[in-house]
């Protein structure tokens, strides 16, 4: 975790939670790795700390009292559209999900909160130098073209289904740690889906790369392995 929390050392966030005790614990943990946590059991609240912090990240629950996380968090996008916005729900409701993909919110986390899987997908949103990269070296004579989304191997390009580059560019901005199939679900699929579904996309990709571009560590995950 360490090159988790060098990236979010410097950052700030804002937790919004009506739970007391869910509010608490999250303060408690993330002021571990951000540079400050600002911590609000109200929308309304929240929006007025935001205001005079303008913090780098916002975390909400979806259902609140006075104003939904949603409702929120477009405020929030009014205000700085370059935070990190992130919604959690102890709900699998479809009208909430589809409300999540119609706000654009940068992700959706079930709870109980994962805190590793907060923190990984945070740190792979961050802005970081390596991102400005517009060709990535992907090892086998493979690299990958940043700007224009292309997989090439040499001069030849190799097509990818969509949800084959979504994986192919989740996995190289989080290329430094084990990602789950939890994670990636919530990250590529609009809809809930099965294992399954997810492990036939990793397969078509390593067919398409070659089979030690993914190591696969039973409990942790899939990580990319680099040159």
């Amino acid at each position: 975790m360490s090159l988790i929390h060098k990236r979010l050392q410097n950052c700030t966030i804002l937790i919004v939670e009506d739970d007391s005790s869910t509010l608490k614990w999250l303060s408690k943990i993330l002021c571990i790795y951000f540079k400050e946590v600002y911590s609000a059991s109200n929308a309304l609240k929240a929006i007025e700390l935001f205001k005079d912090n303008n913090t780098d990240i916002v975390l909400a629950d979806i259902q609140m009292p006075d104003m939904d996380g949603l409702t929120f968090l477009d405020k929030i996008t009014k205000i700085n559209d370059k935070t990190i916005r992130i919604v959690m729900t102890a709900f699998n409701n479809s009208i909430y999900i589809n409300r999540v993909v119609e706000c654009g919110v940068d992700f959706y986390l079930k709870k109980p909160i994962d805190i590793d899987e907060l923190l990984v997908a945070i740190s792979s949103h961050i802005q970081t130098p390596e991102k400005t990269l517009e060709k990535i070296n992907l090892g086998e004579e493979f690299f990958f073209d940043c700007s224009n989304k292309m997989l090439y191997k040499k001069d030849k390009l190799i097509k990818l289904t969509k949800k084959e580059l979504l994986l192919l560019e989740l996995f190289l901005k989080n290329k430094n740690t084990y990602i789950s199939l939890e994670f990636i679900e919530q990250n590529i699929w609009e809809e809930n889906t099965t294992p399954d579904a997810i492990r036939m996309v990793i397969v078509g990709l390593r067919k398409k790369l070659y089979s030690k571009f993914l190591e696969n560590l039973k409990g942790l995950g899939y990580i990319v392995n680099l040159p």
